[in-house]
């Protein structure tokens, strides 16, 4: 198993590369001058082409790029525009918000759509199947957008049961941070119990009409221990591929629940960092976003190397 991760870790390493390609050379196919966001408008000319060489503005493009990498390599992501501060100081600010924000969503749509696709599965074809159809494909049609905007309404607004905006760290309250993320989480949350919902039941289906399920059954097996220890863990394989890729889904999602909830996560820095085209601080949440991501597809894969005893061998 060493073996393996270590191989998966060096075969991430031009993927990285890759990414951080794109980071920044996205930022200068976009054009202008950004040393208008860090001096300002009045700037004057002057100014300017101090602040360009400072920044190495002034250089071709191929000659910024490994600036920025040798400075990334020292764990240097620039100075940010807009704030002056470090972007390693910033998003270790906002990632936080973020982190909570999709773990608080990835356990939701674990307690919720887990249950919901057994419960599907193991019911095929009756009323109770047929019932939480319905409710997971509302689920998984559904923006994000307007089940924010209606949990609001239902929880925050009439109810008053939780707050509708703002955040507050775990290590500062546990409880009044369950209160605060609660309702962003099960917006972000909201179409991904649909899915796993949807692929579980899938799975269930698939592996019951198997040939060995059925000789499970002719040995004498009860039907309890034939679904939950045999079934399941064969229909669980591709739902924990599905879960992995869904925290790329949520992270991006993020964006939108953010705003709505006004959460001081990455969704919200990286908006900011956009509009005052705070170029330091797009290609360091890109940069962070994507090394997070590619994290949890090695988890999900040497997961589902464990669970299967095929890949394994293979």
């Amino acid at each position: 198993m060493l073996e393996v991760v270590i191989r998966r870790v060096l075969s991430l390493i031009p993927v990285l590369f890759v990414v951080t390609l794109i980071a920044f050379f996205l930022q200068v196919a976009i054009g202008g001058n950004p040393t208008y966001a860090l001096a300002g408008l009045t700037a004057t000319p002057a100014e300017i082409r101090h602040l360009e060489r400072q920044e190495h503005l002034n250089l071709p493009a191929i000659e910024r790029y490994w600036y920025w990498l040798d400075g990334l390599f020292h764990g240097n992501l620039g100075i940010s525009y807009a704030s002056e501060r470090p972007v390693t100081t910033e998003l270790a600010h906002y990632f936080p918000v973020t982190l909570s924000l999709t773990i608080a969503a990835l356990i939701l749509i674990i307690v919720i759509g887990v249950p919901l696709g057994i419960i599907q599965g193991m019911n095929a074809g009756r009323a109770v199947d047929k019932g939480l159809l319905g409710v997971v494909s509302v689920a998984i049609s559904a923006p994000g957008f307007w089940v924010g905007t209606v949990l609001v309404f239902l929880f925050a607004v009439k109810f008053k049961v939780f707050p509708a905006l703002g955040f507050v760290p775990f290590s500062q309250s546990p409880v009044e941070w369950a209160r605060h993320i609660f309702l962003p989480a099960l917006t972000l949350a909201f179409a991904g119990f649909g899915i796993i919902a949807r692929f579980l039941r899938t799975g269930i289906v698939g592996v019951r009409n198997e040939d060995f399920v059925r000789a499970l059954y002719a040995r004498g097996l009860s039907r309890r221990r034939v679904s939950y220890k045999h079934v399941l863990k064969n229909a669980s394989l591709s739902t924990i591929t599905i879960l992995g890729l869904n925290i790329g889904f949520l992270l991006s999602g993020a964006v939108i629940v953010e705003q709505i909830f006004s959460l001081p996560g990455m969704g919200t820095y990286a908006l900011q960092s956009i509009q005052n085209r705070d170029s330091p601080a797009v290609q360091g949440v890109i940069l962070t976003l994507a090394v997070v991501i590619m994290l949890v597809n090695l988890v999900t894969d040497l997961t589902y190397r464990y669970l299967n005893p095929k890949v394994r061998l293979t």
